[in-house]
């Protein structure tokens, strides 16, 4: 977007395009967050063994020494990062496919709930099909991609199966532990998403139309919270049900943004929403990084279950943060904030993107280090090629992924990047896109 050079502001973006561009460019940092999380993760990083580890080198990918110690560092900040990037992301979901629901005159998604699947189904399942069989073909023809290795990140997306392969084709590998990282691991998120847009007009909408969003947000926790009680922990943990609520928090905070109701006009006005997000933020960083060790909780399944309920936390702090950048947004954005970085033309390209990203990275990353390790380069090293070339080159590749597999279904507004001449154009959608 072009600057006036004589302002402290941009102009108001909703007289220049009606579209949220900072979310975009929201979307943009939580992947490249997952991304570089995944890089760190590539060789001798799998979850259970990553972090500030004391003599953490039985798998040659780290020795001890200064750069290693970095190394570790990175590993314990980017493991928070990117596994909360998805989080957000779900967030984001709400928020979005929420805006056109709040500003209708009905209550209703556009062309109602048949409008509304049509565009989900044309907006996820062409690229997410399509990443799916290079995925397969991957494991199937490039050697070593089908043989497991000693603490190699790809080993967790072995063995490929029929089952494996079903399932993750009807969006329900997240139901079967065994299968949900598999094929490509980011793909459980791809799921989990699916299911919450099924369970959005028939769950959350009929309680937003009928009562308000309190009842939305409660039936989501229902829904959400009463599975822990009668599956297996492990299961629930794989379905991530509880993200229902995150996506209901997201619809919520748009619903305040922009809905005429009484009662959410005074929220909006009300609530001292930034400092209401800080507190959440910081009462889940205690929640999961103090109380646990204060209280000797270390039990695997006692932090499965707290993680469900935190998550709570962080997912109205970010419901909070976006409530407030939205009122920003709606003033003008100062130029020198947080919120015009994620209003930049850069961030907001990215994010336009952020779907292929997420869908491709991995198989990318996984090949280049099965590749280097095969040549006999490893720790160090391989991560210093995995950030030097690894990244520029997953990036690059899953943008070309984009313009042939996802931008033919994009609406036609997002099809455009932002220019300088044309100011942004691009369109509010969830991970995916509405």
């Amino acid at each position: 977007m072009a600057e006036a050079t004589t302002h402290a502001t941009d102009s108001p973006p909703a007289k220049k395009s009606g579209r949220i561009h900072y979310i975009d460019g929201v979307r943009a940092f939580a992947a490249l967050a997952v991304v570089v999380l995944h890089i760190l993760q590539m060789r001798g990083l799998r979850l259970e063994t990553a972090g500030v580890i004391p003599g953490f080198d039985y798998s040659g990918a780290l020795t001890n020494g200064a750069f290693s110690d970095i190394l570790r560092i990175l590993i314990s900040l980017f493991l928070n990062f990117g596994t909360l990037a998805v989080k957000v992301f779900i967030v984001i979901s709400g928020y979005t496919i929420m805006i056109s629901v709040v500003k209708s005159k009905d209550g209703m998604p556009k062309g109602g709930i048949k409008g509304y699947l049509q565009r989900r189904i044309k907006r996820i399942w062409p690229p997410y099909y399509a990443a799916l069989t290079i995925s397969i073909l991957i494991i199937l023809l490039v050697p070593g991609m089908n043989e497991l290795w000693f603490n190699r990140y790809h080993d967790i997306a072995l063995p490929l199966s029929l089952e494996s392969v079903v399932s993750h084709a009807l969006f329900i590998h997240t139901w079967f532990p065994q299968y949900a990282q598999t094929i490509n691991t980011p793909m459980w998120s791809i799921a989990v998403e699916e299911q919450i847009y099924i369970l959005f007009p028939l769950v959350l909408l009929p309680f937003w139309r009928n009562r308000n969003s309190l009842f939305m947000l409660l039936s989501a926790a229902v829904v959400g919270f009463v599975p822990m009680l009668f599956l297996p922990l492990e299961t629930y943990h794989s379905t991530r049900a509880w993200f229902l609520v995150l996506f209901a928090l997201g619809a919520t905070g748009v619903s305040i943004n922009f809905s005429d109701r009484p009662q959410e006009i005074k929220l909006r006005e009300k609530v001292p929403w930034a400092p209401l997000g800080i507190g959440l933020l910081g009462i889940w960083f205690v929640a999961t990084k103090i109380a646990p060790k204060l209280l000797g909780i270390d039990d695997g399944h006692a932090l499965m279950r707290l993680e469900a309920f935190t998550d709570i936390l962080f997912g109205g702090a970010w419901m909070a943060f976006f409530i407030h950048l939205t009122e920003v947004w709606k003033r003008g954005i100062p130029k020198r904030s947080f919120l015009a970085v994620f209003n930049s033309r850069p961030a907001v390209s990215l994010g336009l993107f952020s779907y292929s990203i997420y869908l491709m990275h991995v198989p990318i990353l996984s090949v280049l280090t099965m590749v280097l390790m095969r040549l006999g380069v490893d720790g160090e090293l391989l991560y210093v090629i995995l950030f030097v070339v690894g990244f520029p080159l997953a990036i690059g590749l899953t943008y070309l992924f984009h313009v042939v597999f996802e931008r033919p279904f994009m609406p036609q507004a997002a099809k455009q990047l932002p220019t300088a001449a044309s100011g942004f154009q691009p369109a509010n959608q969830s991970a995916t896109g509405d």
